[in-house]
């Protein structure tokens, strides 16, 4: 499973784009680079997170809240 320290700061802020049902337009390189790690998926209606996806972003942005709270 992939982790946050994996992606760029561009492909994280795609990632939480899509996530927000935003409109990402990904590079085609960052695109590729999402497929392979299995965090989107090719939809008639365009790209979306895919489970795996949806998960790491939610288990993230949990984990960030957690350590501000702990503060």
């Amino acid at each position: 499973m992939s982790a946050r320290r994996d992606f760029t700061y561009e492909e994280w802020s795609s990632l939480l784009q899509l996530y927000r049902h935003e409109n990402a337009a990904l590079a085609d390189e960052i695109d590729q680079r999402f497929v392979e790690l299995g965090v989107i998926e090719k939809t008639v209606g365009g790209t979306s997170l895919s489970a795996a996806g949806k998960r790491l972003v939610e288990h993230e942005l949990l984990m960030e809240r957690r350590n501000r709270l702990q503060r």
